[in-house]
């Protein structure tokens, strides 16, 4: 069985990185781990700006693939999560009048994140910490991503979703995530050596 990990937070606030770090890590600890990094930064890469709920469906699909083929491994991790979508279709529309067709993406989207949340056995929020850069990619400027972090943060919350927030640099998130998944790297690393 599969020990699915889900690090989450809004654009641009280190989430790729510390799944990275963490990746490595593990690796070095001898555990059979995999990655799967957020699929709707390829997305936005190939193409372009996403203008519709639409989209986040299939987003959803594209991010539930790569999680899916993660099955092999005895732990995953994401920089995502696939009720994520459900939370950027709910931001996007905003409060502006929504269609009929935009109202039954969205009961959809929110039926699949209910029910995919159960999936991730640890879900750590990652907090802004270090400010925001544009990478070229995202549409986002600080102040909205600031408002994407606070949506994420406040769909956790409002529907009781268990999740632990990290603070520091990566390395530290990193061994802080390592801890709280019962493998100290030190010991381990110790081990390994003898």
């Amino acid at each position: 069985m599969t020990t699915r990990i889900a690090i989450l937070g809004g654009p641009r606030c280190g989430k790729t990185t510390l799944m990275q770090h963490l990746y490595v890590e593990m690796k070095i600890l001898g555990i059979n781990v995999g990655c799967a990094a957020e699929y709707s930064t390829d997305y936005l890469r190939e193409k372009g700006m996403i203008e519709t709920i639409a989209e986040q469906y299939g987003i959803y699909l594209g991010q539930a693939k790569l999680e899916e083929e993660l099955e092999e491994y005895e732990y995953a991790i994401t920089d995502y999560a696939t009720f994520v979508p459900y939370i950027y279709a709910r931001f996007m529309l905003g409060d502006k009048k929504r269609t009929v067709k935009e109202m039954e993406i969205l009961k959809d989207l929110y039926g699949l994140a209910i029910r995919d949340i159960a999936k991730y056995d640890y879900i750590f929020y990652v907090g802004r910490e270090f400010g925001y850069e544009k990478d070229g990619v995202r549409w986002q400027d600080e102040e909205m991503a600031k408002k994407v972090d606070e949506a994420i943060k406040n769909f956790l919350d409002n529907e009781s979703v268990p999740y632990i927030e990290l603070t520091g640099c990566t390395k530290d998130r990193a061994k802080n995530i390592l801890n709280i998944i019962g493998m100290d790297s030190t010991a381990n690393r110790e081990i390994a050596s003898e």
